[in-house]
Parts: structure tokens; sequence; C-alpha cells
């Protein structure tokens, strides 16, 4: 915003000074220059610049018809060598006059040459672009007199003599026949000059109201000023040395605008607006005032918005928004800026650029203050989630989030003025269940699920399959989409229910299959099937299986539930054969035991009951007495006959003597089976002869049970008396064959 209360050069501020009779709210004392002016530097010493060629079509007064090229390299002589020039222009409080200031130095202090400075109304032309043009391309293109018009002026200087006189002269007629004004001495009531101590500078200052605005309030603006060192007051004159710069506009008039940041709806806007679904309206209000003069509002207003970050201004560039005309009668006028959308958070700064009305001398004004600034915070978006139903051990927990109040992704641009809005939403929902029974424990983080924009999202596969019995609990966190959506999460605390899923333990069911039906002495079992359990592989033990066995029952009892007693009156259970057995896994939801086996002593009917005692991840199970499949018959042993007859071979022998009495002594009866009786006897006995001299053996040893059409000889021997000699006797004399069948073994049925 520029002030109203100042005349403005090049939206440079001038504050307002007391005016004094000859140099009005300047200090014309010769000490060059005054405080707040704007200075003009050029290249000085013993260097070459770019200026007029030296040409008849580049006099004074014919400079503007002059075509191209008509600037080239010059290095003037020192006392027409500027090195510096400076403008300004204020108004006097006072009186309301504007004034001009401008001041120069030389490189000389002494010397003739005349200063001169021309105004022009009009802008140089597009082909002098000073501040960016080589000097090879303006002096291809370049004529800045080339726009000249009637109105314009210039201020000549004579340095000679150390003379003050300023001398105005005008031109007026129509391009490009103009024609400059003899020139007007300026007296010291509008005018006052001065020179340095040292001789090198000089200042003047000049009542632009009394001497070029004719007293008016109609506003006229001068757009072009060239300050240079000429040879003399003629149309003819020469240029020495001339400063091409953008120098500042000078003006009677001074236009301001001031702008209020609105909402879309052409409301100021209060505090921060929020990105809501991704496209912001929003709009520029622009004042703009005159000041110094009376003009019908024209023109229009060019807006344009930046977004830029603290904290930087609008000053330049942004996105162009649109221009709205000037209406009405009077001047302030307000207007309002076409709608602009913006799509991302952020701070943004408007620049509204009044481009003034040059035909009627009013310049232009902008604002790109930081009250053109508005920040656009994103939003926080609402996660809400619902957990799958409850499961069984081993089944999948799941979880559903759903997500609104999300804003769209930044357009490209991301200013525009289509209601252009960007790409949904985008950002990932993480989902993390804890437990079971506690809030702390991560059972299980999800992979991050790809949001694009509001809707449900389901937790992704793999899904987890609860591993323990309780209760878990769900949370779900957004990770934000910046710079539009903030994060979000829901349930970190764990107490929402809804998010609340309880893993029951597996219910697995128990069958048996006993020994069926044995004979007495042989051992009998139970194997138990634990069937729809929770049994992974590589997880915990499935646990154990307790086996008792009840009886024995009579083969025709039926067996109930309430036979088998453990203990007290009718107890019939086998301590002996209970036995508590680990399970072993065989699938996912199998698992088996087997009883340890028994072997019962008497015969009968027994009774097995099986109870599985269950682990953290399956509840117990047992069976019942009388269950089916659980009864082991055992049946009375068999008996066998077997018969065998043997044989006891037995011998007699009569000793006799004719003399000596009967003999008497030991008789050998010796059983061989060999036809020579040779070898080790397979039965022997001495026997004494009785009194009648007989002996006969008593074999209770020796059977023969097995021989098959053996022969056996016996060798009997007398060892002799007292009375009678040995007998060695003789083999074979007495022999038998042996052939015995015997029938086997017979069983009982």
């Amino acid at each position: 915003m520029l002030a109203a209360t100042a005349l403005v050069m090049a939206g440079v501020l001038m504050n307002p000074l007391i005016a004094r009779a000859a140099d009005g709210p300047f200090t014309i004392d010769g000490v060059v220059p005054d405080a707040g002016t704007t200075q003009l530097t050029d290249l000085s010493g013993n260097v070459k610049e770019l200026g007029p060629i030296n040409s008849n079509t580049t006099k004074i007064g014919v400079i503007h018809n002059a075509t191209s090229p008509m600037l080239g390299l010059t290095n003037p002589n020192a006392q027409v060598d500027l090195r510096n020039a400076w403008l300004d222009t204020e108004r006097d409080t006072s009186t309301g006059h504007d004034w001009l200031y401008f001041a120069w130095e030389r490189d000389a202090n002494s010397g003739s040459g005349f200063i001169a400075y021309e105004f022009m109304q009009d802008p140089p032309p597009a082909a002098c672009a000073y501040d960016t043009a080589t000097d090879a391309q303006l002096t291809a293109s370049c004529n800045p007199w080339a726009n000249r018009r009637a109105g314009d002026f210039m201020i000549l200087w004579d340095q000679q003599g150390g003379s003050r006189d300023l001398i105005l002269r005008t031109w007026s007629g129509t391009k490009p026949n103009l024609t400059l004004s003899a020139g007007t001495t300026l007296d010291a009531t509008v005018s006052q000059a001065a020179f340095s101590t040292d001789g090198f500078k000089g200042e003047a200052a000049v009542d632009l109201t009394a001497t070029i605005f004719g007293g008016g309030t109609a506003c006229k603006s001068f757009a072009n000023t060239i300050p240079s060192t000429v040879t003399g007051n003629s149309d003819t004159a020469d240029y020495k040395d001339t400063i091409l710069k953008n120098a500042p506009p000078i003006t009677n008039c001074t236009s301001t605008t001031v702008t209020t940041p609105k909402t879309g709806a052409g409301n100021p806007i209060v505090g921060n607006l929020s990105i809501g679904t991704g496209v912001v309206p929003v709009k520029d209000s622009a004042v703009v005032s005159l000041t110094g003069g009376t003009a019908t509002p024209a023109g229009s207003v060019a807006f344009s918005l930046c977004k830029v970050d603290s904290p930087g201004l609008c000053t330049s560039g942004g996105t162009s928004v649109g221009s709205t005309n000037l209406t009405g009668t009077a001047y302030p006028v307000t207007v309002l800026s076409p709608t602009a959308y913006v799509t991302s958070a952020g701070r943004y700064c408007w620049r509204a650029t009044f481009g003034g009305d040059s035909a009627n001398g009013i310049p232009s004004s902008s604002d790109s203050s930081s009250t053109e600034c508005f920040t656009v915070d994103p939003v926080t978006p609402t996660l809400g989630t619902t957990a799958g139903a409850d499961v069984n051990i081993g089944e999948a927990i799941t979880d559903q989030a759903s997500i609104s109040g999300l804003a769209t992704q930044p357009a490209s641009p991301v200013i525009n003025t289509t209601n252009t809005a960007g790409a949904a939403a985008g950002g990932t929902i993480t989902f993390t269940l804890y437990g079971p029974d506690d809030c702390t424990t991560v059972a299980y983080t999800s992979s991050a699920v790809t949001v694009s924009g509001n809707g449900t999202y389901n937790t992704p596969s793999p899904q987890f399959l609860a591993a323990a019995p309780g209760t878990y609990h769900w949370v779900a966190s957004y990770s934000g989409n910046a710079p539009n959506n903030n994060a979000a999460s829901h349930n970190t605390g764990c107490t929402d229910v809804n998010e609340d899923v309880v893993a029951a333990p597996a219910h697995p069911s128990l069958t048996t299959q006993a020994t069926a039906t044995v004979v007495l002495g042989t051992s009998i079992s139970d194997v138990a099937t634990i069937s729809n359990g929770y049994f992974p592989s590589g997880g915990i033990a499935p646990g154990n299986v307790t086996f008792k066995l009840y009886g024995p029952f009579a083969a025709g009892d039926t067996i109930t539930s309430t036979s088998c007693v453990d203990s007290g009156t009718g107890a019939n259970l086998i301590a002996a054969a209970t036995s508590t057995v680990a399970a072993t896994r065989s699938t996912g939801t199998t698992a088996t035991a087997t009883a340890t086996a028994f072997t019962p002593t008497a015969p009968g009917k027994y009774a097995w009951v099986a109870s599985y005692a269950g682990n953290s991840q399956n509840d117990p199970a047992s069976g019942t007495c009388g269950d089916a499949n659980e009864a082991s018959m055992v049946t009375r042993a068999p008996a066998s006959l077997t018969t065998a007859q043997t044989l006891r071979p037995q011998d007699s022998v009569t000793v006799t003597a004719g003399v000596g009495g009967t003999p008497s002594g030991n008789v050998t009866f010796s059983l061989y089976a060999s036809s020579t009786c040779t070898g080790t006897p397979a039965y022997t006995e001495t026997k004494a002869l009785s009194g009648a001299g007989t002996a006969v053996t008593a074999n209770s040893s020796f059977e023969i049970a097995t021989a098959s059409a053996s022969t056996y000889k016996w060798l009997v021997t007398y060892a002799g008396d007292g009375n009678h000699l040995p007998i060695s006797g003789s083999c074979g004399a007495e022999n038998f064959t042996l052939t015995i069948a015997n029938g086997g073994s017979v069983s009982s049925p």
C-alpha cells in the first residue's frame, strides 16, 4: 500500500516537508542529494557509454524521429560526463502543490555545458528494456525519445558562469511534427537551484503544479525521465551524455491500492481457512483511492495469488487470477477479484495491482503487504473402525476402517481459476492388533493399506490368525497425506469395544478306540483321537490325555455312565491301569494319545474312560463311562492236553555156579544204543546179587520216549566173588528195537 499524502516516484514513499517559498518541501542548499531521493547511476571517467550518436537526426528537436540505430558508444568530456542523477517529487502540504527535485553530479567541476532533464508522459518504448537488454540490443532497436508527445517538457540548466537559471521548454503539436517552445526562465517563486561547494554537484526544485500542471487538479503523469547533458539550449543542440535508466515516474496524482483477502463468498477471512474437501474458493477485495487530483475511475486491477512461506509476500510472480475493471463516478473504488481456487494447505498472499490510468495521468499502485496473506490449514479426517466377529483360536481376526473428511491432493497447478481439484487423497492405513488381554503387547501389524480418498479399507492379506485365546484390540492409524491431510488414529487407548475381538479356545471333541477282545493274559489299551482342535505346526504341545480302566464286569453287563466308580462303595477303578500320556500332533486340528498297555489278571468286560486336559489353546474334552468303542472283553485262557508214552528199560540176571555155592557180589547192567556196546552207555546200574544169585534193575530215571526203530543192547557183567570168577558178559545177547508214536497236544475250544 502506498501513502495517500505524498507524491510517489516508482513506489517510493515521499514524506511531506514544511514548504518554503522557493524550494517547496525540499532543501536546496547545495548539499546533494536531499534525503529519500532516487539515485540514477551512470558510467563515468575514461570509459565508453551508450548514448545518441552525433547526427543531424539526433538533435534535441528531432531525436524522437530518429530511426535505429541511433545510439552508440561515446566517451564524453569530463564537464559533460554525468556520474549520478537524482529525482524526487513531493507535495507541499501548506499549498497543496507538487514539487519536482532533481540533482546531478559531473566528472568535472568547471566547463560549459547544459544539464537537461526531459520528462515524457509515455513510458520508454518496449525495445528500450534497460534492465534486461544488452547494449547491442538497445543500439539495434531502441530510441528512448520515440514516445514524445505534446505536453512533455524539458528543464535546462546552463552550467557556465555559475548560473542558477532554470529554463522550462514544453512540447506541442502532433507527432512527428512536434515543436519545442522557446523556453521560460523560472523565477524564484517557483524554483530554486544551488551548486555544491566543490562545484561537482547541483540540485534544483521546481513547483510542478504552478509550472507544468497549470494549477489545475486534473491528473498528469510523466513516466519517462532522461537526465542528459547537451551542448546548448537550441533545438539543434547535441546530446553529450545520457543516463538511460528506468527512472521513477512523476505525477500530481497518486493512487493507492488497499486490499483485503476474502472468502469465495466475498466475506472477510477471519482466522485460518480449512482446506475442506480439497478446493477452497477465495477472492481479493481492492480499494483504489486517488490523491492529488480528480478523475473518473478507469483502468483495472490485476490480481495475482502466490503460495509462499512466511515471511514471504507476493511481490512478484504467482498465479494470475484475472482483472476487474474500475467502475463508478469517483474514487475510491472497490473491486472484487475473480475467484481463485487453492488446492493445497499452506500460506497464500495476494497481490493487487492497479494498472493506472495513463489517459488521465494516474499512476499505478499495488498492494502486496502482509495483510494480503492468509493461511489454509490441513484437515484431520475422521477414522472409524469396526472389528470382525469373535473367532475361535486359529481363525482370522479382521478389522475394517472407514475414513471420511479427507481433502483431495493439491492440483497442478496448486492455484487455478477453474475449480479443478487434485487427485483423491493418498496415504496409508496401518492396522495394529494388541493382546490378548492387554493394550501393550503388539500381536500383529499389518502392511500399509493404500488410501485413495474417503472410503472403507480392510485389513490386508495375509490375515492374522489367533494363536492364543483372549480379547484382542484393534488400533487403526492413518499416515496423513501432506500437505492437505493430517494423520489420524482410532482406539489408541483400546477403549472402543467395537474394536475388540474375542478369540475363544478351540472346542475339540474326543473319540476313543479301546482294544476290543483279548484272551486272558494279553494286554489291552485305548487310543484317544482329539479332533477339531488347534495344533499348529511348531506350536505348543497338545497336552495330556488321562486313561482310566474299570472292571472287570460280567460279560453280559451293560456299562452305563454310572458304572465306573473311582472310590468308595462299589469302586472298580483299576489304579494300576491308570496312565497319563502326552498327546501327539497329527494334523493342524487333530492329535492322538495311546494308553499304557495293561494286562488283566481275570477275565471279564473292562471299561475305558479317556479325558483330554486341554492346553492354553484348547478346551478340555472328556469321555464318559460306557462310551462306544471303550469296552475291552477279556476271555478265559484256553487249555491244551498233551499225551506222551515213555519206556523205562529194565533187565534181570541170574548167576549160577556148579561149585562154591550160590554166587554173590555185584552185577553191572549197561544199556547201549550202539551195536558194539562201546562209548558211554545210555543207562548203567550196578546191583548186588540176591541170595538166590539174581539181580533186577530198578531204573527210575532213564526213559525212552521218542525212539523210533532204534536197537538197544544190554551188556551185563559179573564182578565175581570169593568163590567165583568174573563174567564179562556178551554184547547184544540181550537187545530190543522200539518204535514209539506219541499223539501230541489237544487244546480246549
